[in-house]
């Protein structure tokens, strides 16, 4: 039986069964949409929106305002922009603002006098944890700027009569050492993954997975006891077909992947950049032919209740013990690392990296020799089924 042919009847099914297929995509679809709602959802609560309200308008506190930018965002989660006082108080009474800081007029005067540096600060709390962290920014931002300034004020005194552009340029260059744009504001020393970012990465790899195990089963489908009866007649008719279905799924599951990915890049807004591609690519393709291997090498080996009984347990391996659903922190030290050691696992933990940090982990021993295994496997299996 001609291979061509074999891809031409399975396609020919799928076209009959297009609803099936539509209907999969459709859920999978909601499964991703529904994570990336819910991500942009908790990632609008957990940001800090602050305001600065310049009532100084001196030279220096302009310098302040234009080292930190309108509107630019400081942090990871946090932005600041400078308002008039009465929409600073407004939003921050509609609790668009999480707080406020306030240049007090005759601030850099004072300053030049007596030392000090005025900065009122306004939130609508005092016992929340964000108003706490306002306030802690304060202090940080404070000192920072006293730094600056006394460093300024040192090199007014010092210098032997600088002209105003070196002083100028003395002093943004002293604001922004000491303001230092992201580590004033870096409350998060610790790199984390966002809960709702992490289960939309994951999620997008369960689709992947559902998509795979669907097509895989969709197609087994079009075999009738009929159908089966008449393929015995063939030599090696049964792996051929196993073969051409799980290429075919192996094919249009590593097409969602490829969508799939560029659309929870988007959604995420993450920090992924283009040159990692290659290594996407490799996460990808290597995720979906284990995947496939995985699914040939049971249909070809067990039939019936152990058959099923294989592929459930692939299933919670993949889906209950890769980081998909429980993050592999909770694996370590769990029989010997070999849960976290597993192939679906490190694919899983290296697009979190990348996807959410763009950061590309050390490639695991096991990642290649779990393919070399599988494939290995899979050869001597259909050699055994040739000559029997």
């Amino acid at each position: 039986m001609k291979i061509l042919k074999l891809f031409h009847i399975y396609h020919s099914f799928l076209l009959k069964k297009w609803y099936l297929f539509l209907y999969l995509l459709l859920m999978i679809m909601a499964l991703i949409t529904t994570l990336t709602i819910l991500q942009q959802l908790n990632q609008d609560q957990s940001s800090f929106k602050i305001g600065i309200v310049d009532k100084d308008h001196s030279k220096e506190t302009q310098l302040i305002l234009g080292s930190v930018g309108k509107g630019s965002h400081l942090g990871k989660n946090v932005s600041l922009k400078k308002y008039d006082e009465h929409q600073a108080h407004q939003l921050l009474q509609q609790q668009k603002l999480q707080g406020y800081f306030v240049f007090d007029k005759g601030m850099t005067k004072a300053f030049y006098k007596n030392g000090s540096l005025p900065i009122s600060v306004y939130t609508y709390d005092k016992q929340s944890t964000k108003s706490v962290v306002i306030n802690q920014l304060t202090h940080s931002v404070y000192d920072r700027l006293m730094l600056s300034m006394g460093g300024i004020l040192s090199f007014s005194h010092l210098a032997d009569k600088p002209s105003d552009n070196e002083t100028l340029m003395t002093m943004t260059d002293m604001l922004f050492t000491g303001l230092n744009r992201t580590g004033a504001f870096d409350y998060e020393p610790i790199n984390i993954y966002d809960t709702g970012s992490y289960y939309v990465v994951t999620g997008y790899l369960l689709s992947i997975y559902i998509l795979c195990l669907s097509l895989y089963t969709v197609l087994k489908m079009n075999q009738e006891s009929a159908l089966k009866e008449r393929l015995q007649m063939f030599h090696f008719s049964y792996e051929k077909l196993t073969l051409v279905r799980g290429f075919i799924a192996w094919f249009y599951t590593l097409l969602w992947s490829a969508i799939g990915f560029i659309w929870i890049h988007h959604a995420l807004d993450s920090p992924f950049r283009n040159y990692n591609w290659p290594t996407v690519t490799i996460e990808l393709l290597y995720f979906v032919t284990m995947m496939i291997l995985c699914l040939i090498i049971i249909d070809l080996l067990a039939k019936s209740w152990l058959n099923l009984l294989l592929k459930v347990g692939l299933s919670i391996i993949i889906i209950g013990f890769s980081g998909i659903t429980v993050p592999t922190i909770f694996f370590q030290h769990i029989f010997n690392n070999m849960i976290v050691g597993q192939p679906f696992s490190l694919v899983t933990n290296q697009m979190l990296e990348i996807t959410l940090n763009n950061y590309i982990l050390d490639t695991h021993p096991a990642f290649y020799s779990s393919l070399v295994v599988l494939i290995v496997m899979l050869i001597l299996v259909l050699v055994w089924r040739y000559r029997r």
